[in-house]
């Protein structure tokens, strides 16, 4: 918790070094100072290679099981569509 007799936080982004091993650098860190650290790793940037590399979204495609087996059927996405074209077009009480 920050309090205001506390010195104001540093916030530095730094490269995660072999082992998991994170090092902060700043003149406002002194010898036998107490610290409390919170990591948060950030997404690297994915290029389009990277991405395709990884499957991107289409390795997720298909993969979720839905309640209703027909829910992708080009019926059952038709009749969707025309129920929610419907609730659209009537108006709420």
């Amino acid at each position: 918790m920050y309090t205001v007799s506390m010195s104001p936080p540093i916030k530095q982004t730094v490269t995660v070094r072999q082992g998991g091993v994170v090092e902060v650098h700043s003149p406002d860190l002194h010898e036998g100072d107490r610290a409390e650290v919170t990591i948060v790793v950030v997404p690297t940037e994915i290029t389009g290679s990277t991405r395709a590399a990884n499957g991107g979204w289409r390795k997720y495609a298909g993969t979720v099981k839905g309640g209703n087996p027909e829910a992708g059927s080009s019926s059952q996405i038709d009749a969707d569509l025309a129920v929610e074209h419907q609730n659209e077009r009537t108006p709420e009480s």
